[in-house]
């Protein structure tokens, strides 16, 4: 099994319906196939901050993703059930963006055998300016060519997921987005978490940051005495003496037991016990 898609994607975050994806399944060539197999060893994703899929409704279905759903679709399901959810794909991507992102970037999404399971790989390129020189004994010519994207540019971004076709498949990967390093967080923030809907594992790299983070959004979502404790909890965490916590640790010293799950339900199950 190998399936290839590849969209043209155009910022629509400030649109009120779903957008028309543009593009669709790619007939593969020995030499297409060479390139993007290539390109995972050469990008180092295999090796960049690995991620959790979070879940879009932690009471109702605990375990539910959507960009999961996708990607379980595009595995297993058939041809047509796999060009449905890749087009899904390729809209939510186009919605998760605004104008800080590129006018025109190119999505791919490669779906492949792996061993006795099977992975999935997602690539943005940004678009390019080429220029291209002709020379001939009757002069020469220089032009830009137009539709032109750039898989070495340093503002690429790649998601990386693999596993079996169960509960468990599918829910951490690893990603590549080099423009999260940079000053303006919500123009970054597209790709980790308004599209795929994942937080960074808890690691020396990011860790803090992603306390932060989350503390934020409780805080901006909460009401009444859990915003007051939220807010008491992130004045105190950098003054506190204990310099290693866990998620777990932190809800029960600083939240009400009734406050408590609406805060760790925004974080995977697997990583509330780590201590950072």
């Amino acid at each position: 099994m190998h399936r290839l898609y590849a969209y043209q994607i155009s910022p629509r975050r400030t649109l009120s319906h779903f957008p028309e994806a543009q593009g669709g399944a790619i007939e593969t060539s020995p030499e297409l196939l060479k390139l993007f197999e290539e390109l995972i060893p050469a990008s180092k994703v295999e090796s960049q901050s690995m991620v959790h899929l979070r879940t879009g409704d932690p009471e109702s279905e605990p375990f539910r993703n959507q960009i999961r759903d996708h990607f379980l679709e595009i595995c297993y399901g058939n041809d047509q059930q796999a060009s449905i959810h890749a087009s899904e794909i390729a809209a939510k991507l186009s919605l998760s963006m605004d104008q800080r992102s590129s006018k025109h970037s190119l999505l791919v999404i490669d779906a492949h055998e792996l061993a006795q399971t099977r992975r999935i790989v997602l690539w943005l390129f940004p678009k390019d300016d080429v220029f291209r020189l002709q020379t001939s004994s009757k002069g020469n010519q220089l032009s830009v060519l137009d539709d032109v994207f750039s898989k070495s540019s340093t503002w690429r971004k790649a998601a990386i997921f693999s596993g079996p076709n169960t509960l468990h498949g599918f829910r951490t990967g690893r990603v590549i987005d080099i423009q999260s390093r940079k000053t303006d967080e919500r123009a970054a923030d597209f790709w980790l978490r308004l599209f795929l809907n994942a937080i960074y594992a808890m690691d020396s790299k990011n860790s803090t940051s992603q306390l932060v983070s989350t503390l934020k959004d409780a805080f901006e979502s909460s009401t009444g005495p859990q915003r007051d404790q939220l807010f008491a909890a992130m004045v105190a965490l950098p003054k506190s003496p204990n310099r290693n916590w866990s998620y777990t640790q932190i809800a029960q010293q600083y939240l009400d037991p009734a406050y408590q799950n609406s805060f760790l339900n925004r974080i995977p199950d697997m990583v509330r016990e780590s201590s950072f």
